[in-house]
């Protein structure tokens, strides 16, 4: 095994003699395959995570997307194997056919080999259908003692930590308060949004970054009236696709503490996902299952249901969701980047992948603002 400071391999023995120290710079190994059982995995395989992650050192991260990168690098090395086991087994049931063809063997011997070939595709579509939903090969808590055991020997200086998500954007200079920002993306939890500050997408995009549960506190009631200030405002929302998260237009379409009381301006919201439509087909997606999500979407109120489609709806009462932290950040950045460049296309013609959801519902909470929702049907 190669250590990560110096390069040098390390066999097993040595690592041991060495008391799991590099035998050239003693450097510490942090982790042992031949001592692993879920999953095995080296040093340089958990520093490559970090480096891809954090696209060599230049992108903050969340330790949830972390979780997720590392489960999905080893899922996907074990459906690797599978498909290889899967290969073999194709390869011997053709063999098969090709011996008893050649050896005109009985009707009966032929027969069987025919219910193998059925049983192995329907083993094979099935194994295909699930691989959508998976279940992570490490658990949280399993996750924190790897993670605490790498950072007390390789520190992660870009790693999100919890006073940083707190104390991102303690105030805005009194100088720029009675201007206002081109547009707002607002997220359906907190750890995406402090992630889009740290990484200084706000700055770089003249775009305010707000939670649906008012974050940051500090200055989210001046933000939001800096926001109001702008008469044709584009607001981005990024969501989970979970019940919670669908219901995140809907909120601030209809809500008093948004949008809905804004007078005399155009708010034009534009979903940029994730929604169940952009998950389906692609078992790229780290798509789980829990019965509490399921509850959650059977009790979508009707104007929320409205704008999904039947499938969605179904999909989500069995209790499937995906968060947005299974993405890394640079493919989220690059979302909202992607979003906002095709909500110019929407202004400036129709060849746009938006959906017109139109204006909500009429009623009082919508007689001083114009409010248009359009959805997009891709994540990116």
């Amino acid at each position: 095994m190669k250590c990560i400071n110096c390069g040098t391999e390390n066999n097993y023995k040595e690592r041991i003699e060495n008391s799991r120290c590099c035998k050239n710079c003693s450097h510490r190994f942090v982790f042992e395959p031949k001592l692993m059982y879920t999953a095995k995995f080296t040093d340089v395989f958990f520093a490559k995570l970090i480096s891809d992650i954090s696209v060599n050192n230049t992108l903050k991260f969340t330790k949830k997307q972390l979780f997720y990168l590392l489960n999905k690098r080893l899922i996907t090395n074990q459906y690797t194997k599978s498909d290889s086991i899967i290969v073999t087994y194709l390869t011997l049931i053709l063999v098969i056919i090709g011996i008893s063809s050649s050896q005109k063997a009985s009707e009966i011997f032929v027969g069987v080999t025919g219910v193998l070939i059925i049983l192995g595709g329907i083993g094979i579509d099935f194994y295909k259908k699930n691989k959508k939903i998976k279940t992570p090969l490490i658990t949280p808590e399993k996750f924190q003692d790897y993670l605490n055991s790498w950072k007390a020997i390789n520190p992660i200086n870009e790693i999100l930590t919890l006073s940083e998500q707190t104390n991102l954007s303690s105030s805005i200079n009194s100088d720029i308060t009675s201007y206002s920002f081109d547009r707002v993306v607002v997220c359906d939890n907190r750890e995406i949004a402090s992630l889009l500050i740290a990484n200084n997408f706000h700055f770089e995009n003249n775009s305010a970054v707000l939670s649906i549960d008012g974050y940051p506190e500090n200055i989210f009631d001046t933000v939001m009236e800096m926001l109001r200030r702008n008469q044709d405002l584009k607001v981005y929302v990024l969501h989970d696709a979970s019940p919670s998260g669908v219901s995140v237009v809907n909120t601030l379409a209809t809500n008093s503490d948004w949008f809905s009381n804004t007078s005399n301006s155009n708010v034009t919201i534009y979903d940029l996902g994730l929604l169940p439509r952009q998950v389906f087909n692609n078992s790229n997606f780290f798509t789980l299952i829990s019965e509490d999500s399921a509850r959650e979407a059977q009790e979508l109120s009707s104007e929320v249901k409205k704008d999904l489609t039947e499938k969605e709806i179904k999909w989500l009462e069995a209790g499937k969701f995906v968060e947005l932290e299974s993405f890394t950040p640079q493919r989220l950045l690059r979302v909202i980047s992607q979003g906002i460049s095709k909500s110019r296309q929407t202004n400036s013609d129709n060849s746009s992948d938006f959906v017109d959801y139109g204006s909500p519902s009429s009623g009082d909470d919508f007689d001083s603002c114009d409010t248009t929702i359009f959805a997009d049907d891709c994540f990116g």
